[in-house]
């Protein structure tokens, strides 16, 4: 099984949370909640330029880095007319997150996505046996990594931005597009080892209408005019570990 075709099997769950955030984030979707905006200027910061996607993707953490894990390509668009819709305009920040859309205007941006190696069955493995394999291997915990570069202290804003977003909205946000909305019941803060400059983790429980639950954990890291996102997804619904490996990769290569 390629990696590509293991990918989509461990964000599968997911996938229901990240459709509802893409219609919630559609800038014609009519009927979009009241708020938007979320303390991040919409135009670049003045001062210096920001890096390249180029630049940023040499930055990235690599298959060598990890060599624990497995690293694939990952693409990412950025569109300035996409808007992220909240009952909670503090709360935006956490909505573009989920919606994979970078915090405020970017000058770069670059992505890869992390796995947990599995071992593959043994050849005299029985039909059981392979199919424990195959479970293990669909219910593996995934990590995205996006790197967003900004222009002046635009990386600083925008983590404000985020720091803001995680104390004010505790209690739960809901997401608009449309019809149809996205609840995020919970926003707990997770301990996060210091990282870069300033970081910060935190986890989001989305509640999926039917008794479901989706968790999602991000940890921030901003080095410089470098923004670092790091978002985990729980196949199983259950609270995902922090990517501590992961970050303290990342975070060597940013410098």
């Amino acid at each position: 099984m390629g990696t590509t075709s293991v990918r989509r099997g461990v964000l599968a769950a997911a996938a229901v949370s990240l459709c509802l955030m893409a219609a919630a984030c559609d800038s014609g979707s009519p009927g979009a909640g009241p708020a938007g905006g979320g303390g991040v200027r919409a135009e670049a910061a003045p001062g210096g330029a920001a890096k390249p996607a180029a630049a940023l993707t040499r930055m990235l953490v690599a298959q060598a880095d990890l060599p624990e894990y497995m690293v694939e390509e990952e693409f990412r668009k950025v569109d300035p007319e996409r808007k992220a819709e909240t009952d909670k305009a503090v709360c935006e920040p956490l909505v573009r997150a989920q919606a994979n859309m970078p915090v405020g205007a970017v000058g770069g941006t670059a992505a890869v996505a992390v796995l947990g190696k599995v071992a593959p069955p043994a050849a005299d493995a029985s039909e059981d046996e392979k199919l424990d394999a195959l479970r293990q291997s669909a219910g593996r915990t995934g990590t995205t990594v996006f790197l967003d570069s900004y222009a002046g202290k635009g990386a600083e804003e925008a983590f404000a931005a985020v720091k803001k977003a995680v104390a004010a909205c505790a209690g739960g946000y809901t997401a608009f597009g449309g019809p149809k909305s996205v609840k995020v019941e919970q926003v707990l803060p997770v301990t996060q080892d210091p990282a870069g400059d300033e970081s910060l983790a935190c986890r989001l429980v989305l509640g999926m209408g039917d008794g479901r639950k989706i968790n999602m954990q991000f940890v921030f890291v901003r080095k410089g005019d470098v923004l670092a996102t790091f978002e985990v997804l729980s196949v199983l619904g259950d609270a995902p570990q922090p990517p501590k490996a992961v970050v303290e990769a990342q975070s060597r290569k940013l410098g």
